[in-house]
């Protein structure tokens, strides 16, 4: 063995538990494959081997002897990203979409956040309230329409639409700034639309059907504001896509006007659960699905899942509580988007298909091993970047 400083020794030793420990860390996330394991393996092997050996320096050559070169280090973290990218599981899928997918079931599966652990931290969050305040070139302006609203404004924009935005979470979770950042780029890729952000009613204290009543008193309150419903635009994720289509549902059953769109993303409408991706996708979901040979968590006695407590005494089969057991006749231009690897993958696919059949304009986009509401990581991935393309043209045909 040669003689090494204790400088460099310690160095070396920093260097493998930092850049290996992240590596491992990733491989050990994404699931990866057996010849990603062994790529790590051997390469760690290599570097100690060879790192402590007296044939080093004739392996390099004397011009290039010493493991300090910093090529070195460079090309082991090169080699060890390149093997985390290529040993994902299922290369139909991003590197970065399988790696935000699998870090949301790990920390899913923290034991603060198992079960309902996730849902009640975000309602935690959203109760705290908000000090966002609107980028340059934008104000946003608190109202009380009998339920609260946020319009945000483009300054000097002459556009005459607007973009109705119901946020998701499980019908427990309120406004958060994440819909606030949404709105701003909504606009933006609208050329200056306003934005309507709704602040519903939610569970345990509020039950169906609150939020339905909530979003219809917004929607008066728009058009007693001189915005046509030819102008508008509902989105909604989530429990927001459930509210949007229960939303055009009412308004259609008591014959008032209907906006000229409807995008969802990934909504929950089917309360019953009686969908096939409920039981296909169970192992699969990193959201709402469960982990495999995982206990079940006995429910004490009189406590509900936080996802029933919206529905109270409704039928759940009520369409306007479960819009995926409605009729979509005279519905609006919609586009549907979804993952495949969601439990509510087929709660989009009964909405579709039922539009379909009833001579609606929709579109149903499924993309390939993407969790709950992907959209919302942005463009950070290239699923994020397609699915945001495909809304900001849908908005702007």
């Amino acid at each position: 063995m040669k003689n090494i400083s204790t400088g460099k020794l310690i160095g070396f030793v920093i260097f493998i538990l930092v850049v290996f420990g992240a590596a491992f860390f990733q491989l050990a996330v994404i699931d990866a494959t057996v010849g990603g394991w062994l790529f790590f393996a051997v390469l760690l092997c290599a570097l100690v081997f060879f790192r402590f050996s007296k044939y080093w320096q004739k392996l390099l050559g004397g011009g290039l002897a010493g493991f300090n070169k910093l090529w070195i280090y460079l090309l082991a973290v090169i080699a060890l990203q390149a093997n985390c990218v290529f040993a994902r599981p299922d290369l139909k899928v991003s590197y970065r979409g399988t790696l935000v997918r699998e870090m949301i079931r790990f920390a899913k599966n923290l034991p603060a956040m198992k079960g309902d652990g996730m849902l009640a931290a975000g309602a935690k969050l959203s109760s705290k309230g908000s000090a966002w305040q609107p980028p340059k070139g934008y104000t946003n302006t608190k109202i009380n329409c009998g339920v609260p609203v946020e319009l945000l404004k483009a300054d000097n924009s002459q556009s005459e639409k607007l973009i109705f935005e119901i946020h998701g979470g499980a019908y427990v979770i309120g406004m958060t700034d994440l819909y606030r950042n949404m709105a701003v780029k909504y606009s933006g890729m609208t050329n200056g639309a306003s934005v309507l952000n709704i602040d519903y009613r939610i569970a345990p204290e509020y039950v169906f059907p609150a939020a339905l009543d909530d979003a219809l008193l917004a929607w008066n309150w728009i058009l007693e504001n001189g915005w046509k419903p030819e102008n508008i635009t509902v989105i909604g994720d989530s429990a927001g896509g459930n509210l949007a289509l229960a939303l055009c549902l009412k308004l259609r059953d008591a014959g008032m006007a209907l906006p000229e769109k409807i995008i969802c993303l990934s909504p929950w409408a089917d309360l019953a659960s009686t969908g096939e991706s409920h039981k296909t996708n169970k192992y699969n979901d990193p959201m709402f699905g469960v982990l495999k040979n995982a206990r079940p968590q006995p429910a004490k006695p009189g406590e509900k899942p936080m996802t029933a407590l919206y529905a109270g005494e409704t039928d759940l089969f009520n369409p306007y509580l479960s819009p995926a057991y409605g009729e979509y006749h005279n519905f609006p231009s919609m586009l549907i988007q979804v993952g495949s690897w969601e439990v509510l993958l087929s709660d989009s696919e009964m909405v579709y298909e039922k539009a379909l059949a009833q001579n609606v304009d929709a579109k149903l986009s499924v993309f390939e091993g993407m969790y709950h509401v992907f959209q919302n990581a942005g463009e950070f991935m290239p699923e994020g970047k397609k699915a945001w393309k495909e809304i900001e043209e849908f908005l702007n045909k």
